[in-house]
């Protein structure tokens, strides 16, 4: 074996392969990214609350089950799958799955990343008109701009240092700050 060899060997205890991209083991993100990127979505929640509860109630039982389904099989398919399940991830639940499911290896989570994806833009449009309805056009921007900085934290603090490039959350991202993937 030469030098080389014993370098890729060494090199690959340190990376796993996901979905086409070698990616390292060890989660790049310190526990203070997945706090201050899951802080803004707990704001949107509770806001998005507030907004379907004083103005329809079937719409806020709809809305709280794409909450759920984004918890119970977003987790599922995205983040049981993930190299990075058990550690501090970008928004927290690498922690809180591991109670949730076991670890899925060898499994695509481009799924759940799409699921994630569409999941945001549901709990973002559903609440649109009770916003409006509610507090006219200052909570419907209040609405909007939580939604805003919700994806910007996530996209801005967290995505640049992802080396998933097929999730299209970091894509999206990177098309906003102006960072390719």
């Amino acid at each position: 074996m030469n030098d080389k060899q014993i370098d890729d060997d060494k090199s690959s205890d340190e990376f796993v392969e996901q979905d086409g991209c070698r990616i390292p083991r060890k989660a790049p993100w310190s526990p203070w990214v997945g706090r201050l990127t899951t802080l803004p979505f707990v704001v949107m929640f509770c806001l998005g609350f507030f907004i379907l509860f004083n103005t329809s109630t079937i719409t806020l039982i709809v809305w709280l089950a794409v909450v759920v389904l984004s918890i119970v099989p977003g987790r599922y398919f995205l983040c049981a799958r993930c190299p990075y399940y058990g550690q501090n991830c970008s928004t927290r639940f690498g922690r809180l799955v591991p109670y949730l499911f076991k670890k899925i290896e060898g499994k695509s989570m481009k799924a759940g990343l799409w699921l994630d994806l569409t999941e945001m833009f549901l709990l973002f449009v559903i609440p649109l008109p009770f916003a409006w309805r509610l507090g006219g056009i200052v909570l419907l921007l209040f609405w909007i701009g939580a939604n805003f900085l919700s994806f910007g934290a996530l996209t801005r603090i967290a995505c640049p240092s992802c080396d998933l490039s097929f999730c299209p959350i970091g894509r999206i991202g990177g098309a906003i700050w102006g960072k390719s993937s």
